[in-house]
């Protein structure tokens, strides 16, 4: 099997897309699968990351995103797939292209990573208006792709209802010797002056609007400081907000984007909580991780395979639904309910299982082809 996967969601501090991807090239390196990637950058170039040939390509930024770029040609990225002349083309969260893509030399699957409706909603503007955008992208380019992957059942019943019938989810996973209850750093609290009896709240994730973190760090400042200390990790729009609150309030750490996935696990398992505001997400990646390393999830709730533990989860959107749920969270905590949750996700969630379906899935559609 040949396989491309193109996506605009690859930088030095991008996300789960990246994450996702980075997991499934460590997955094809002893496997009979010719893997190439294009991806966005400032000049062309060609490169190896492991067996995975890199075709990082002429882009321009896209202002107020954290630094993502979009290809300057997708004339560019036809030539290369002519040149490589796959079997499957993966598209990753850039729905725009497709019929621009669209071909029946390759299969044409799409990775739905970014939700369509989650991202108009951040757009201002007629309700009416966004709802006509919405439905003229799933009916007239997410339609051209042969297959639709969601990373939860939710999205695929959200996308079979507009008549898409070509859909099937896939959850991503975690890697579980990386993340782990075995990792804790014994020497983190003091390193960043945390006294030992408060309790460790964690976001890892981009400092953004559509992340809600101006919600997280006003639900942060309804909390006793005596007793709560947040850290904050990564990157984005938001950054400054962030760094000049940390200068102000002792209880707040902020460690900046963490590149080395072992570092971050460490940070997981010292801490007690994990917290995301956000009102949106695709599937939730870094949930899966945090509670991989013991953490408990506090989190609106959406439905989502990556929040198994809904005691914890706050199910009307609102300041006070969440600073419940970090309440009934701290009331419950034990390395009982931390081992509990840790052995739930290493159990059913791991990378094997989310490219070993995806594999078996791209053969079951080209044997039908």
């Amino acid at each position: 099997m040949k396989l491309v996967d193109i996506t605009p969601y690859f930088h030095g501090k991008s996300g789960g897309i990246k994450r996702y991807l980075l997991k499934k090239i460590e997955y094809f390196k002893d496997k009979r699968i010719d893997h190439t990637l294009i991806i966005p950058g400032k000049h062309r170039r060609e490169y190896y990351i492991g067996s995975t040939k890199v075709y990082e390509l002429s882009s321009f930024p896209l202002p107020f995103t954290g630094g993502y770029r979009f290809f300057s040609s997708l004339s560019e990225i036809k030539k290369i797939l002519k040149k490589e002349n796959p079997d499957i083309v993966e598209v990753g969260g850039c729905y725009q292209i497709l019929p621009y893509l669209k071909t029946k030399s390759y299969i044409l699957s799409v990775f739905y990573h970014s939700d369509i409706k989650a991202d108009l909603s951040l757009i201002p503007g007629p309700e009416r208006l966004k709802r006509l955008l919405m439905e003229y992208t799933i009916k007239k380019k997410l339609s051209q792709a042969d297959l639709i992957i969601t990373p939860s059942k939710k999205l695929e019943v959200f996308l079979r209802d507009f008549g898409l019938d070509r859909v099937t989810s896939i959850n991503l996973g975690v890697d579980g010797q990386i993340f782990n209850p075995l990792k804790k750093d014994p020497f983190l609290d003091k390193s960043l002056g945390i006294e030992r009896e408060k309790y460790k709240i964690i976001y890892a994730g981009r400092l953004s609007i559509d992340k809600n973190v101006n919600l997280l760090l006003k639900v942060f400042q309804y909390l006793d400081p005596s007793l709560f200390h947040l850290i904050i990790v990564g990157d984005g729009p938001l950054r400054r907000k962030v760094e000049n609150l940390s200068k102000r309030l002792p209880n707040l750490s902020y460690l900046g984007y963490i590149h080395k996935e072992e570092e971050l696990a460490k940070i997981y398992t010292n801490c007690d909580i994990y917290i995301s505001t956000s009102h949106m997400e695709t599937f939730g990646l870094s949930f899966l991780e945090a509670q991989a390393c013991g953490c408990v999830l506090v989190a609106y709730d959406m439905n989502l395979e990556s929040q198994p533990f809904k005691e914890f989860l706050a199910r009307d959107k609102n300041l006070e639904d969440l600073y419940n749920g970090i309440i009934r969270a701290c009331n419950s905590i034990t390395p009982h309910l931390r081992e509990k949750i840790s052995s739930h996700i290493l159990t059913n969630f791991s990378w094997n299982r989310t490219f070993d379906s995806l594999i078996n899935t791209y053969d079951n559609i080209a044997s039908a082809s």
